[in-house]
């Protein structure tokens, strides 16, 4: 944590746009301790809050258009080459299956979801299937939602949010996961529903 607070002292809210770069590069904080520490510098040191969110959001969003951008060139097997462990090999492959029976409306999940949001922007870049607006359209709307809930929590919350947090985030992912599943259950439905249909109009003919 010393190395974010000196980036603050250095650079103010050019920091708070580098955060969830420095999660890309590896720094071992959750992207959720990042928004909320953005919240409780407004409080503690008095930035501007308008500023600092949307320093924070750009810099959210900034990630996401570059993962989706290298996805789209180098395809998912640039994760496998930087990131050999099986966690995330399950989380692309997880990806991959969210994206091929949800289309865009994963990535909009995805960002409630610990661990997923980070990869899969380079899932969706790489399965070719979502094009860029799309990719803005869902995600965007869901960067600003999640990053306004934890940047809040760090401002009402300045002295306690690293507990709070704790525990938050993964209940946060069990509520979007049953509601994933949800909609899992909903498509299959669907589908099964649309071939019994189809079988019965051809029996008619």
């Amino acid at each position: 944590m010393d190395f974010l607070w000196q980036l603050v002292d250095q650079f103010g809210y050019i920091s708070m746009f580098l955060f969830s770069w420095i999660v890309l590069l590896g720094f071992p904080v959750p992207n959720e301790v990042i928004a909320a520490l953005t919240g409780y510098l407004v409080e503690r040191r008095g930035f501007n809050p308008y500023l600092s969110f949307f320093s924070m959001y750009a810099g959210l969003i900034s990630y996401g258009l570059f993962g989706f951008g290298i996805g789209s060139v180098f395809g998912t097997k640039i994760l496998y080459r930087f990131f050999h462990h099986k966690r995330v090999n399950n989380i692309v492959q997880k990806g991959e299956s969210w994206i091929a029976k949800f289309g865009p409306l994963a990535i909009s999940f995805s960002y409630f979801i610990p661990g997923v949001r980070l990869f899969l922007p380079y899932v969706a870049g790489a399965s070719m299937k979502i094009p860029l607006w799309k990719f803005i359209l869902f995600g965007f709307p869901a960067a600003f939602l999640w990053g306004l809930l934890y940047f809040q929590i760090g401002r009402l919350f300045p002295s306690s949010f690293l507990p709070i947090l704790k525990g938050m985030s993964w209940k946060l992912a069990i509520v979007f996961g049953v509601l994933f599943i949800l909609l899992t259950i909903y498509h299959i439905y669907k589908r099964k529903s649309a071939s019994i249909k189809r079988r019965k109009v051809r029996l008619r003919k």
